[in-house]
């Protein structure tokens, strides 16, 4: 009888296991216009709860964005992250449950790790302007830890009036250097 209880509630959770996954999402938004309006975009979204991130996808051609949460995500919780933005929730769309395990993202290889030991963005604007226009020109990712108060100095000449989509993920940091990332 132990035995069989036992039996019973190791499948039961592995069965539940089964089904915990994530929530594929596909939203339409409204006032985006260039890479630096996608990132703002992408950025709002992958701070919602539950929600990876990683899987926004920006198109800023259609509009389109689609992205996975580990939890149930409202259109109220949505609408939320854009007042006062400019930009504006059209349509959204949950377009599947997703099984753990299942998600099919394309690996993408670490060609550039660089470290600035400066914060001085301006000494370093045709660097970041050329990682920009090599990410933009790619299936790329790119990921900047810097000070939080330089996410808009580093950005502007990596995003600003490209109408390519590049995914960038900038992570503050307290460290008093700036470190890039390019994945390819």
């Amino acid at each position: 009888m132990r035995r069989a209880f036992l039996i019973a509630l190791v499948l039961a959770v592995w069965s539940v296991n089964g089904w915990a996954g994530d929530y594929n999402y596909q939203a339409h938004v409204k006032g985006m216009v260039c890479a630096f309006c996608a990132y703002s975009v992408g950025k709002k979204i992958g701070s919602l709860p539950g929600v990876d991130a990683e899987s926004v996808d920006v198109n800023l051609e259609s509009g389109r964005v689609g992205f996975a949460s580990k939890q149930p995500v409202s259109r109220q919780a949505l609408e939320s992250v854009f007042t006062e933005s400019g930009f504006r929730l059209d349509t959204l769309d949950e377009t599947g449950h997703v099984p753990a395990g299942s998600g099919s993202g394309q690996a993408l290889a670490l060609m550039l790790d660089m470290t600035l030991d400066s914060l001085d963005t301006g000494r370093f604007e045709t660097v970041f302007e050329a990682i920009g226009n090599i990410a933009a020109g790619n299936p790329s990712r790119l990921v900047i830890e810097a000070p939080a108060s330089l996410e808009g100095d580093l950005l502007k000449p990596v995003l600003m009036g490209r109408q390519q989509v590049m995914k960038v993920r900038f992570k503050a940091s307290d460290s008093p250097s700036i470190h890039l990332q390019l994945y390819m």
